[in-house]
């Protein structure tokens, strides 16, 4: 006799029965369900993307910062204050000299301070004086 629909054949045709014979038609694009190695059903990824959601959730709680001298407030120091010791550099002698300027005098002019000039060896090598 003729196959019966639900045992001798395979899952990938399907029988369509007309008066005296049984066709075999094959299914279109049908494909197994696969589950995707990066679907979180996976235990692998499961448990990666809960580490990534405890690290953000660590991230979010608050950090102890230390704490800075209040100072600095605004980035100043409010602490500096004359007499200023002034690091002297080769630009600011050779616009001294260029401009003829007594170079302590014109610092004193500027910052409104007593002013002690720091030169160090390698601009006294540098120097034109």
């Amino acid at each position: 006799g003729a196959p019966r629909a639900d045992t001798d054949l395979d899952d990938d045709f399907s029988i369509t029965s007309t008066m005296g014979k049984a066709k075999k038609t094959r299914k279109f694009a049908v494909a197994k369900k696969v589950i995707s190695p990066n679907d979180t059903r996976v235990k692998s990824v499961a448990k990666k993307a809960e580490e990534k959601r405890a690290n953000k959730e660590k991230a979010k709680e608050p950090r102890q910062i230390e704490q800075t001298s209040s100072a600095l407030w605004f980035q100043y120091n409010t602490q500096l204050g004359p007499p200023y010791h002034v690091l002297v550099d080769t630009n600011f002698l050779n616009f001294s000299i260029r401009n003829k300027l007594d170079v302590v005098r014109s610092m004193m002019d500027c910052l409104l301070a007593k002013c002690t000039p720091c030169i160090t060896d390698c601009v006294m090598g540098k120097s034109p004086i």
